[in-house]
């Protein structure tokens, strides 16, 4: 399609790789260091030069005079849950696809769990919002995680989403980076773009993005590391000349 085609090529540079920053963690987790001001956070981090970053509809509506012509959109479609929440399962649609391309989205992203009591809805919602998006042009980046958080950075667990989201029509997959001896099982397990959301704690996040990208990661698409950095604008310059150079 080349409604998806275009729109992918905007987030994808010329090498077929992406440097994404995840901007859409207020929605559950409230106003958190680094994006408590968002027109300031938005402000710095777009000097850096991202490929795209990961808004939700609200904060795209309202700042679009400090994105437009400078970056791409990726805007998130799921939610509906905070840190509060007591019964916590899985993400519900939020907004449709079609009022995401109305404000400007270059993609939408949803959330998709496997191994929990959300997953079947979860996946129902995946192959849906991959219908509208089909229908619509744009592309669908799925955000793939195990929900049994004892198998949480588990690669058989995770490729085994990253399949199931495959199959349902995603365009691109953002997953957990599980380490050297088994992510690129997680990429040859898919013939879509990958891109890594973080991996373990103890590894610093440029090693990571280097490995990952050797092991035919197509991007990164950081969030905290990049919002709470010390110098937000560097940070992403630092982030595109490992995943661009």
């Amino acid at each position: 399609m080349s409604g998806k085609a275009l729109r992918l090529n905007r987030i994808f540079k010329d090498d077929g790789k992406t440097v994404i920053v995840a901007l859409d963690h207020g929605q559950f987790q409230g106003p958190l260091p680094g994006i408590s001001n968002m027109p300031e956070t938005l402000r710095k981090i777009v000097a850096g030069g991202p490929d795209a970053l990961i808004l939700n509809p609200g904060i795209v509506a309202k700042h679009y005079d400090l994105l437009a012509g400078k970056t791409s959109v990726i805007v998130r479609i799921t939610g509906a849950s905070t840190n509060y929440s007591p019964s916590f399962d899985y993400h519900r649609l939020t907004t449709s696809v079609e009022h995401a391309l109305s404000i400007g989205a270059d993609a939408v992203i949803v959330m998709g769990f496997i191994c929990g009591p959300g997953e079947s809805k979860s996946l129902e919602l995946i192959g849906h919002v991959a219908e509208a998006c089909d229908k619509c042009g744009l592309p669908l980046i799925v955000e793939m995680l195990p929900q049994d958080l004892e198998h949480f950075t588990d690669p058989t667990y995770i490729s085994t989403g990253a399949r199931a989201a495959y199959e349902l029509g995603a365009d691109v997959l953002k997953v957990y980076y599980t380490g050297n001896d088994s992510f690129r099982t997680i990429v040859d397990s898919v013939a879509i773009p990958v891109v890594i959301a973080g991996g373990p704690k103890d590894k610093d996040a440029f090693v990571m993005a280097s490995e990952a990208i050797q092991l035919g990661a197509k991007g990164v698409a950081f969030g905290r590391n990049v919002f709470q950095a010390e110098d937000p604008m560097k940070y992403v310059k630092e982030l595109s000349k490992i995943v661009h150079g």
